[in-house]
């Protein structure tokens, strides 16, 4: 992280660095040979007049789900904005899971064309680095910025693995927290947020037998993005990790992620206060049930979801806390356990080496980065600031931002790793094979998953080997 005195200390490899993915739901466009921008490859002294009549291609994250037309406005604006600043138009490039993100890098990387910039989740920033295909940014490149200072101390532990090495400017944040319905809680007799997670059962609990038509909690084990990120607090909750022996041995058969796993489905299998249903849903599934007001909590909401619940039946019911930091049956996280009550979660803009005109698209990330576009994105995205000017507009007009703001300020980094995506797509195997088996009958198998989490261990391990 970013210390007072400048010096950055990123764990490469142990945990330095957090992470979501950038992801979205059908590749529009091929990603060879799309590259189209031209010109000077320095970003140093370069004219305006080079900056006009081109064409940048972006990749990122397709219009989808309860947001399409929101995604459709915030690009809109963003494209907009550059034309007024450069004169040059963007080509929106999409992406349609963590799948195909790893792989698209890798194709990029080979082939040397393809996107010019490329908006990239945090965690994946560590396997972009591994590829060496993008480019560092120098002082100058942040000085054009603002400065490191000018922005989120939390989020540059991502753009790079040290000073020297960053390769991602952030853009825009997503700091997890859990939802829950204010009504429902009034109805149950809860007057808080629970800080346990023995304490979510029992509110959870309490929920279902004051409103039986309303589920305690929910989950989406079926959604390709989203639910390792409770399994992973759970995990960090009780002092493990997805790497150790410094980042160079994969962990995925730890103790602690087996029981991570285990409290994930016992929400529906042993507490049942999680419906069997949900064991087949993805995220925007989960999202309709909270929203139709027949959830009493959500993990790992974003604030967007305040924006989606306007003229719902929980339009004025949704309330936000941290996640619970404390493991079911205990008053407090053992020795090693992190709060991890979220992830340093956010997207960076990332240049590709073979990019022709890299003054172009440092001047896309400055448009990304203003003050003005970090709050637009937020109006529209639900997307939390990551500079000191962005903070300071949002605060100002959305006081009750602040929760989300000192949730990003406080997160828990994941591994900064070149093995990243076979983390990340790994347990999001193992989570969506046991959610099949438990979603036909079967009872939870400890060793099922345990031979699950060895195979997708030595496929980690094989790429921490050859990194």
């Amino acid at each position: 992280m970013i210390f007072s005195d400048g010096a950055k200390a990123r764990r490469r490899g142990t945990r330095t660095a957090a992470g979501a993915i950038a992801a979205g739901v059908a590749a529009a466009i091929a990603v060879a040979g799309c590259s189209s921008s031209s010109s000077s490859g320095s970003s140093g002294g370069t004219s305006a007049a080079n900056l006009s009549g081109q064409t940048l291609s972006v990749y990122t994250q397709a219009p989808t789900g309860t947001q399409l037309n929101q995604y459709k406005q915030y690009y809109a604006y963003i494209a907009n904005a550059f034309h007024q600043a450069t004169g040059s138009t963007i080509q929106w490039v999409y992406t349609s899971s963590a799948v195909s993100l790893a792989q698209e890098l890798e194709q990029a990387a080979a082939s040397g064309s393809g996107p010019d910039v490329w908006s990239i989740g945090s965690s994946f920033n560590g396997t972009a680095t591994s590829l060496n295909e993008f480019y560092t940014f120098t002082a100058s490149d942040w000085n054009s910025l603002g400065g490191q200072s000018s922005f989120v101390t939390k989020q540059l532990t991502m753009s790079g693995p040290n000073n020297s090495q960053d390769i991602g400017i952030p853009f825009e944040s997503i700091p997890f927290v859990l939802a829950y319905n204010t009504a429902l809680f009034k109805k149950a007799g809860i007057t808080s947020a629970p800080t346990t997670w023995s304490q979510f059962v029992t509110d959870a609990t309490a929920i279902q037998k004051a409103d039986p038509g309303a589920s305690g909690a929910s989950f989406s084990p079926a959604d390709p993005y989203g639910p390792w990120k409770p399994v992973w607090s759970y995990m960090e909750q009780l002092g493990g990790d997805f790497l150790s022996g410094g980042g160079k041995t994969a962990a995925l058969t730890s103790a602690q992620l087996q029981a991570a796993l285990k409290f994930y489905f016992a929400l529906e299998d042993t507490y049942h206060v999680v419906p069997k249903t949900d064991l087949t849903w993805e995220g925007s599934q989960e999202t309709a049930a909270f929203l139709a007001g027949k959830t009493g909590m959500m993990m790992d909401a974003a604030y967007s979801l305040a924006q989606e619940a306007a003229g719902t039946p929980v339009a004025n019911d949704v309330g936000f806390a941290p996640m619970p930091n404390v493991p079911y049956g205990m008053s407090a996280r053992p020795a090693g356990g992190q709060s991890a009550e979220t992830i340093v979660s956010g997207n960076y803009y990332d240049i590709a080496k073979y990019t022709k005109n890299i003054p172009l698209a440092m001047k896309f990330i400055q448009v990304s980065t203003s003050a003005a576009a970090q709050l637009e994105q937020f109006k529209v995205m639900g997307w939390m600031p990551v500079t000191q000017a962005g903070i300071a507009e949002v605060e100002k007009a959305y006081p009750a931002t602040a929760p989300f703001i000192q949730a990003e300020q406080g997160s828990t980094p994941t591994d900064y790793t070149p093995a990243w995506s076979y983390i990340e797509t790994g347990v999001l195997h193992v989570i969506g094979q046991e959610a099949q088996q438990l979603a036909t009958g079967q009872p939870y198998s400890a060793s099922y998953v345990l031979g699950q989490l060895s195979a997708e261990n030595s496929v980690v391990q094989s790429h921490l080997s050859s990194s």
